[in-house]
């Protein structure tokens, strides 16, 4: 299991569930998220686990580069925006791959390990707005939030975010116009009155 995968783990056993691994026969027969986590009553939810890496862009061109060669430049789009979008769309193909009736939550575990990557970027690819210290929206993501994941952003029930590198706890964000909202909600013991509303 990689890192994403164990924390993810963790984060499922310490709200009493029971996360189970797809056998290989069932990954031989097509896509499955990393888990489907159980109560003593049954199947729960399934859950996949990303990782948010570090952009490896520059340290590429500069191993390929010759001594003294100046590498770099202008990019057509934001990478962490990129990685963001397409970790959503690869999890949602898994989850309609096991749960195509959307019987039962999906949760996708964000794992993050880039330090220029923040949980607000998560909230702008949801969005389409950046956010301003005063809390103004200005919508300069759109062709993110609006762009491949537009469907697929709210067929995602729970997102949770863990920054790798702090101690602190793996940070929730509802779907609130999910039919599971009140049902995770009661799982991981959060008051949704309390919930940012985006």
């Amino acid at each position: 299991m990689d890192v994403s995968e164990q924390a993810a783990e963790r984060f499922l056993v310490k709200h009493g569930l029971r996360p189970e691994r797809f056998s290989k026969e069932e990954m031989a027969r097509g896509k499955t998220p990393d888990f489907r986590a159980f109560k003593s009553d049954g199947l729960f939810l399934y859950c996949e686990a990303k990782h948010v890496q570090r952009d490896a862009w520059l340290d590429k061109l500069l191993q390929e580069s010759a001594p003294g060669e100046l590498v770099g430049g202008v990019r057509d789009s934001d990478p962490i925006f990129n990685r963001l979008t397409g970790h959503i769309h690869q999890a949602v193909k898994q989850f309609e791959a096991v749960n195509p009736n959307h019987q039962y939550p999906n949760v996708l575990f964000l794992t993050n390990s880039d330090h220029q990557c923040r949980y607000d970027d998560l909230i702008s690819v949801f969005t389409g707005n950046f956010y301003t210290s005063a809390g103004e929206a200005e919508p300069i993501y759109r062709q993110y939030s609006e762009g491949r994941v537009k469907e697929d952003k709210v067929k995602i029930n729970l997102y949770v975010w863990w920054n790798e590198w702090m101690s602190r706890e793996p940070r929730p964000h509802f779907n609130d116009v999910s039919p599971f909202y009140l049902f995770l909600c009661e799982l991981l013991k959060s008051d949704s009155r309390l919930h940012r509303v985006l």
